[in-house]
Order: structure tokens, then sequence, then C-alpha cells
């Protein structure tokens, strides 16, 4: 039996439940939430922290679904991103999270059914997409928890914590070019140079992403000074009617628009192709009219490596390449980070910088063959563990 204006009571079941008005529709009728426990101090504790968060939030309970929350959410966002950016979130909404919390009331949204859906999106029972690995994964969760800190924001729910386990990930290194494969490439681009082949080396020998090298023009090269400016760089989104299409934009990051000193062995072979090319002519295709796209120059790298007897490997290889050929050399992280373009060193340790068995192996015998280390492993002027001024006799 309830108590006198608290609304717990005890269920058949033993457990108690207790009711309490969590919003209310536009004609001010109530909406009822219900807490369950194992005890009565339980259930009054957790019915207190309800109300309260309901009477802080004054939740509209208007009947606005997911799908029309998310939209707006992606309206309020749109112009402080970059127009691919904004593509991806759109094709992760429309992909994967909507099919699942569309058409949910935003009422009925607790942190189950939250959890719960978030587990439909990662391994669908339908099938209608492979389940998720560990990138998309996070996206998707990441997504969805800004969307609901904005509908908290807007006093359209209480704010909610959404506690999933992603899949892991399972990420093997990847093995840059070897010195063999490397000199391969640099005999077959001077083989018979062109634009689209010389694209090869800015990638491997100045760490420019592919999107970077599409979006060059003649007049990011100042060969007088030995510098390239990285201005643009080139993509295909999705749309909103679903169709693809190519946009030349900003870089990267704010980072990512950056001048890398070219390497001196590349300064004639660049001054002999850019000799009668205008400034505003694209780097690969020649021409003032459109550049060269990301997709079709993955294709031709493809080939060039193939003729090269140099393994398949995606381009972005070449660009881990650098950067490792880099470290090895004894480039400061700071210095990589820069070239890169890379707003954070930490980003060049985590993802570009490898680590070899010779590169380790070197490290340990130049640490541990030091000038004044003795035979046994002591160095001179400090006393052996073993030595009786070691044990205080």
């Amino acid at each position: 039996m309830a108590k006198h204006g608290e609304n717990i009571r005890r269920r058949k079941d033993g457990r108690w439940e207790g009711r309490y008005i969590k919003a209310r529709t536009p004609d001010r009728k109530a909406v009822w939430g219900s807490v369950y426990g194992s005890s009565y101090a339980e259930v009054r504790q957790e019915l207190i922290r309800r109300k309260a968060e309901c009477g802080l939030y004054q939740l509209s309970g208007r009947r606005m679904r997911f799908g029309q929350l998310a939209w707006q959410w992606l309206a309020s966002i749109g112009c402080g991103v970059k127009e691919s950016t904004l593509a991806h979130y759109r094709y992760t909404l429309q992909r994967y999270l909507l099919p699942v919390f569309g058409e949910a009331e935003l009422l009925s949204l607790d942190e189950q059914a939250l959890e719960q859906g978030m587990l439909r999106v990662l391994d669908p029972a339908d099938g209608s997409h492979r389940p998720l690995g560990s990138s998309s994964a996070r996206e998707c969760l990441v997504m969805l928890r800004r969307i609901c800190k904005y509908a908290a924001h807007l006093r359209l729910i209480r704010p909610m914590e959404i506690c999933v386990k992603l899949p892991q990930a399972q990420t093997r290194a990847a093995e840059p070019l070897s010195g063999s494969e490397q000199a391969r490439v640099r005999e077959f681009v001077l083989e018979r140079p062109t634009p689209r082949r010389v694209g090869l080396l800015l990638q491997m020998e100045l760490g420019l992403r592919i999107g970077e090298v599409c979006g060059l023009q003649w007049g990011d090269f100042d060969l007088e000074a030995g510098l390239l400016t990285v201005r643009r760089t080139v993509s295909r989104i999705y749309g909103p009617d679903g169709h693809t299409r190519l946009v030349i934009q900003t870089p990267k990051t704010r980072s990512s628009g950056r001048e890398i000193p070219i390497p001196r062995s590349l300064l004639p072979l660049l001054a002999g192709l850019g000799r009668e090319a205008g400034a505003d002519s694209w780097f690969l295709s020649g021409n003032t009219g459109r550049p060269v796209e990301p997709r079709c120059y993955r294709k031709s790298i493809q080939g060039y490596l193939r003729r090269a007897a140099v393994r398949k490997v995606h381009p972005h290889l070449l660009r881990h390449t650098f950067a490792t050929t880099c470290l090895q050399a004894g480039c400061d992280i700071k210095t990589l980070s820069e070239i890169l373009g890379h707003t954070d060193a930490n980003i060049t340790l985590k993802r570009y910088v490898h680590s070899n068995l010779g590169r380790m192996r070197r490290e340990m015998n130049r640490i541990f063959s030091l000038p004044g280390r003795s035979q046994k492993g002591s160095i001179k002027g400090r006393p052996n563990e073993k030595s009786p001024a070691a044990a205080g006799l």
C-alpha cells in the first residue's frame, strides 16, 4: 500500500515501485514514470532524485521524435564544421542511428532504451549492415551522446549517461616500405617522370595526404625558395540526396595548411615538369578545369607500385613510410608533427611512428654500450650492488 503522498508501493513480486510525473503533454496531462528497487528506502531515494531532475529541467513532454531532434542537432552544428565532416555526420546518422532510434519519442528514451538500441546499431539482427568495427562503433556512440546532450541542453530530456562496451580495435602495425622498396619507387618515377608519378614522391618524401596531392596547383610550389604550400584538399562526399560529389576545400585541420621544405633532389625534377605550367593549373591533371579525384589517383598509384615491383599497399602507407624514415633518421617529434600537419605531436607518435626490431636492437646496444659502463654492467664511479660499499659494510 502506498504511503501518503509518496506514490511508493510494494508489488506482488516483492519489489518496491515508486511513480513520479516525468513530464506533461501539451494539454497538461501527466506522463508517469516508474522506478523499482528491492527496498522502500532505495526506491524513495531514487524517486527523490528523479523528481528533482524533472523539476530542474521542466521537460516539455511534446511528442518530439528522435529523428526530428537529430536533424535539428545537425543543423545547429552545420556552420561550425567543414562540409566533408557534415556530410560524414549525415551519412552516419542516416545509415546507422535513424533506422534504430528515428521513430522513438524522446519521452520514451532512458538509459536502458538507449543502450539496448545502441547494441542493435552495433550488430543489427536484420542484417541491414555488417557488425560495426571499433572506429565506426565509436563514431556512432559519440554522435548519440552528443545528440542526447543537445536534447538535455534544450530541456527536452534529462541528462543521461550511455555506457556500452564497444568492439575492441584489431589493428595491425602497418609495415612501412623498406629501403629497397623505396629505392624501386624512386627508380620507377625517375625512369619517366610525370606529375602523377612524382606524386608518389610527394607522399613518400614530403608526407602529403593523397587528397592534398590532388589539390596541389603549380602556384603552390616556390621552387626558388624550395617550399611547397599546402592550401587545399580534394575529396568526394555524400550529398543530402544520397549521391556523391567532388569538393575542393581547405585542408583537414588548421595545422594541415602548412609550408614544407622541398628536398633538393626533387627541385630539378619539379622545375622540368612545371616549366610551361601556369600558376592556376592543377599539378596532377595539368589543366585549369578540374583536379584529379583521389579515388582515380588511388587506382593509378596501385598500378605504379605494381609496375615498380612493390607489394600492394594502401597509398596512405607512403605517408607512413615518410614519418618512419624521418624518425629513424633522428628527426624530432615536434618538427615531424608540423611537417605532417598534425595538431598534436601525440598523434604523430600514436599513428605513424613505427618501431621495428632492428631499431630496438640498435637502441639497446647504444644504451648499454655507453662510455663508462664496465663489462660487468656497473657504471664507473658507482658501487656495484654486490660490493661491500653497496651493502653498507
